[in-house]
């Protein structure tokens, strides 16, 4: 950069922490370049402590606003700070070192010595031995620092922000003056304003875990104007910053990494040993392929090796394979790499890219050079084993986890605040709960949310927490590691890219996915997938129950009893099919193909959803298909006429255009990112395509505007297809194998969640039998017993894990426990109290022990104080060679309604009945359905029945009576609004436990609420 020396001269703010000097910094990247461009500055440092993971994006947004930056980092020793800039490139890879070397959080001055080729260095004057020395008039930097500082080609000293101090701040000009040290300006900036620093004082309370009284505060560590710069420091000294930052010839963005090479032996090349693979296995999958798969393969292996990319095509193959002969379960492929034959004949994807049209040059396109991005799924609790596998096979100075920084976001930073000041948890809660989008600001939640809008308007005390919460927003909290990525290298990665030491766990390389590829990083998503855990789970039962072994990679996926299990809408537990959204759309598409179950993936998207009811009427014949010209009807007919894949955008482009798939799809990407330049010229390829192919004019405009307005929507083919592997794949076994299904599925989820409840509720419709918890025979799993689902122990909320082991271990040393006193006095050493006891009654769990759960109930008491007794104060049951008999049971007869009762408050749900068995009849002449069901619909009218739990009455603002009816039945539960009209009819059957059909319709403008219109008592 060439720097202009007229008077005055500019400030150069070298000295800035950001956010990513975790919890030390009020700045932003992005807010600290943007106030640094409208304060008029030209070139912006950064030099957080001890990291480099700011550097990327400072990069990125220096660039945004023409700006130049410096790249640095502070260092600490000894209380000394030695801040290091980048000159040239070998600079950056001796910083990349230390940083590395800094992952305890220390370096020494040994290590930086043998670093200092290609740093530029200042020595922070503010470095308390420094000043220490200065205030005992005797100032003088120590003998190591000196040395160390020699060792640097451009070496300064660093003049602090010393405005409030001027004696201070002329000691430290007469000492770098007598030495002859050159000095330059050298603010330490880590917020934006004066009022700013309260900041700090918010962030570091945070980080310590204080509390603060104080709201405001101004301090000296901002960012200065060009005045205020020019009005404290010399010409000397501003000069001197600017020369200092001239000398700095360093930028980021540039090819560091290098692909990995896959070892081989025979002096074999990867394209041959790719090829041979390749051709292997399309062999062993489709024996005597034809020669439209021969040309398809030889297609894509010249592209793959025109690349460069054939090792890594081995490099993912050969982890695939591990993780197949250890007995991890691998995915059938996602993204756009399952449109690669070569994906599937290697055994990465599970579909066949020719049998269901999936494109090759969606995944890989020689006209769009980019790194190639094949995302694998694993079973969740071995996601680890297949890392550990790479840093092995590779070396672990070569693969390395991905950095995420995790920010303060709108409702993080309320309850930050909230505890920091002390504020009510109820009052940050009634913020929050008013936020509608976590992802929006809270400025940008103060324009769209009426609630939260109103709250901070209507009260200076909410716009004050608002207003401190807001300070801290968008802050970096912490670092944490990519759910998935994984970064390989050839050269060993320490000097090529900032690392963090993990220990045993390795490294992370501390730059984020999406700058990665910009430096040539091979990046690789290695991701857990807890559905494939529970199919692994579901697996091992039916071998354990049924004696068939069955592999994943038997399981069909085009079974009809499957498929249709899906369009009846049993789908709880199905991957990607469970959501209440999912299953509408599932309902109105009713899929009668596995092709059809990867079009409702498809169209369950933000864009493609306005389509959902096309093409459920055009499916039933109730709309008209308009092809537009016949090419396209073998196109689009699978999908009934409407572009649902952007393979699909491509096939158009293909067919009524000319264009080659590679041309096609950036054609599709140009408008999928609204690329003006690219588009001008496309769409002219575009339409003379069509006119050169015998079309006119009208037809090529129509078809240009119909792929502009779907575009943006369509979705990835290849990743619909292989996701509706999965998910029919899990139906499957849903079908099949329900008991061992459920089994899998329910030990994957909470006790008591809507999820549960809703898979325990169709569990039933399907007409599978749940056993209550059994202290006799439960362990901490669901296991099937003969035809039933035995719950678990921990299906009783509360309980907590130590005891439920101790039950367990108990029974199997010592036998059945005979009665409520023999299971008292036996589990008493594992920490069991009468709240536990009471617990495990209500949840059914000691009916083993006794008819009558209102007997162990009354006898709860006496059986521990029995236990306490012979346990004994030195817990050795002194007292059972006494001879003392154990007390009677003292007889209670049982209230059905108050034992179910208790029974959903202990297990979330009622197992052994319903409060609405005594109106089995009724119900089903009147064509009421259930609590559950009415949760399901979407604002039409609907009976119910239920039993009440609640009422709870308030006045309206007109001074009369409403009320809030909340209802249950075994399952489920709702609270159903009553408006005074409603309320005044009805008011005098709504008792407690009283059995009700309710006539209602969902409240759409409240979630989870519902409109009572009419209501009946069930005598």
């Amino acid at each position: 950069m060439i720097f202009s020396y007229n008077r005055p001269m500019d400030l150069v703010p070298l000295h800035v922490y950001s956010g990513f000097s975790f919890l030390a910094s009020g700045l932003t990247v992005e807010s600290y370049v943007k106030l640094g461009a409208k304060l008029g500055y030209h070139t912006l440092g950064l030099c957080d402590c001890l990291t480099l993971s700011g550097y990327a994006p400072f990069e990125k947004a220096c660039n945004e606003y023409h700006l130049h930056p410096i790249f640095g980092m502070d260092a600490y020793v000894n209380g000394e700070r030695f801040s290091l800039f980048i000159e040239n490139e070998e600079g950056y890879s001796n910083l990349c070192e230390l940083s590395f070397l800094s992952s305890e959080g220390k370096l020494t001055l040994n290590q930086i010595k043998e670093k200092t080729t290609g740093l530029a260095c200042v020595y922070d004057l503010s470095s308390q031995p420094f000043m220490r020395s200065l205030k005992e008039g005797t100032p003088e930097l120590l003998t190591e620092t000196r040395l160390l500082l020699e060792k640097f080609s451009h070496m300064a000293l660093g003049l602090p922000y010393l405005v409030d101090n001027d004696e201070l701040a002329l000691q430290v000009r007469e000492f770098a003056s007598n030495k002859n040290y050159r000095l330059l300006a050298f603010p330490h900036i880590v917020y934006g304003k004066k009022e700013d620093a309260i900041v700090l004082r918010i962030v570091n309370a945070i980080e310590k875990g204080e509390q603060l009284e104080i709201k405001e505060e101004n301090g000296t560590a901002y960012f200065l104007s060009k005045e205020e710069a020019a009005s404290f420091y010399s010409e000397d000294e501003l000069l001197a910053s600017e020369s200092f930052a001239s000398s700095l010839h360093f930028e980021l963005k540039k090819k560091r990494g290098s692909l990995l090479r896959f070892p081989l032996e025979n002096n074999l090349t990867s394209e041959v040993a790719l090829r041979n693979k390749a051709l292997k296995g399309l062999e062993e999958k489709n024996p005597g392929y034809s020669n439209q798969y021969l040309e398809r393969l030889n297609y894509e292996l010249s592209v793959i090796t025109q690349m460069g990319y054939s090792d890594y095509f081995l490099i993912v193959s050969d982890y695939v394979d591990a993780a197949k002969k250890s007995g991890i379960i691998v995915g059938p492929g996602r993204g756009s790499a399952a449109g690669s034959l070569v994906s599937y004949a290697l055994d990465i994807v599970k579909c066949d890219p020719i049998k269901y049209g999936l494109l090759f040059e969606r995944f890989l396109n020689p006209e769009r050079q980019s790194m190639p991005d094949i995302d694998v799924d694993f079973e969740d609790i071995y996601r680890d084993q297949i890392v550990e596998y790479l840093k092995k096979k590779y070396g672990r100075d070569r693969v390395a986890h991905v950095l995420t920084t995790i920010k303060i976001g709108a409702k993080q930073s309320i309850h930050d605040i909230a505890r920091v000041y002390g504020y009510k948890d109820h009052e940050g809660s009634l913020l929050c709960s008013s936020i509608t989008n976590d992802k929006l600001s809270l400025r940008q939640d103060y324009r769209t949310s009426p609630q939260f809008k109103k709250l901070v308007d209507n009260d200076p005390y909410y716009l004050q927490f608002v207003s401190l919460s807001s300070k801290i927003e968008g802050l970096p909290r912490q670092a944490g590691l990519h759910a998935a990525g994984v970064v390989l290298n050839e050269e060993p990665l320490d000097r090529v890219i900032p690392l963090r030491d993990l220990g045993n766990d390795g490294c992370v390389a501390c730059l984020e996915k999406d700058y990665l590829e910009d430096q040539g990083f091979l990046k690789m998503d290695i991701l857990g997938l807890r559905n494939l855990t529970i199919v692994d789970s579901c697996l091992s039962l039916i071998k354990a129950h049924e004696g068939i072994s069955i592999t994943y990679e038997s399981l069909p996926y085009d079974d009809q009893n499957a498929i249709n299990l899906i369009a009846k809408n049993m789908t709880m537990g199905l991957f990607q099919l469970e959501s209440p959204g999912m299953k509408k759309t599932v309902e109105l598409v009713a899929p009668t193909s596995f092709e059809e179950v990867a079009d409702v993936l498809a169209l369950f998207r933000p864009g493609p959803r306005d389509s959902i009811g096309h093409y459920a009427r055009r499916k039933k014949g109730l709309e008209r298909i308009d092809y537009f010209a016949p090419e396209l009807e073998s196109i689009l007919k699978p999908t009934y006429g409407i572009i649902v894949y952007q393979e699909q955008i491509m096939q158009i482009a293909s067919a009524i255009a000319g264009f080659s798939y590679a041309k096609a799809d950036l054609f599709r990407r140009a408008i999928s990112h609204k690329d003006a330049l690219k588009l001008a010229a496309l769409k002219g390829d575009f339409i003379n395509g069509c006119l050169s192919k015998g079309h006119n004019q009208r037809l090529a405009e129509t078809l240009y505007d119909l792929i502009y307005s779907f575009a943006e929507y369509g979705f990835n083919k290849s990743h619909a297809y292989s996701y509706a592997v999965l998910a029919c794949q899990m139906a499957y076994l849903k079908f099949h194998h329900p008991k061992e299904f459920y089994a899998s599925i329910l030990n994957s989820m909470a006790v008591g969640e809507k999820k549960f409840v809703d898979t325990v509720s169709e569990a039933k419709k399907l007409g599978l039998h749940l056993a209550l918890p059994n202290v006799n025979a439960s362990k901490s799993y669901y296991e099937i017993s003969g035809d039933s689902l035995l719950l678990p122990l921990g299906a009783v909320k509360g309980i907590p894990g130590t005891l439920i082991h101790g039950i367990v271990e108990e029974r199997q040393l010592n036998g059945l426990y005979l009665d409520l006193f023999d299971f008292a006095l036996r589990i008493k050493k594992h920490g069991l109290s009468l709240s536990s006891l009471v617990k495990l009654i209500d949840g059914g769990a000691l009916d083993c022990l006794s008819p009558s759960r209102a007997t162990l109930r009354a006898n709860a008491v006496a059986s521990i104080s029995y236990a306490n007794m012979m346990y004994g104060d030195k817990g050795d049951m002194a007292l059972l060679d006494l001879g003392i008999e154990k007390p009677k049971l003292r007889e209670e007869k049982d209230d059905v309604l108050v034992s179910l009762t208790a029974e959903k408050e202990a297990l979330g749900l009622m197992v052994s009945g319903s409060p609405l068995d005594f109106w089995v009849d009724k119900i089903k002449e009147e064509g009421a359905i259930s609590i559950s069901e009415a949760l399901e619909t979407n604002g039409e009218s609907f009976l119910a029945c239920g039993v009440v739990k609640n009422v709870r009455v308030i006045m309206t603002k007109k001074g009369k009576q409403m009320a809030f009816l909340e209802v249950y039945d075994d399952l489920a539960e709702a609270t159903f609004i009553l408006w005074s009209e409603e309320y005044a009819e009805y008011f005098s059957i709504l008792k407690e436990g009283k059995a009700i059909l309710i006539r209602g319709r969902k409240d759409l403008r409240r979630e989870d609420s519902f409109l009572g219109e009419e209501i009946k008592e069930l005598k």
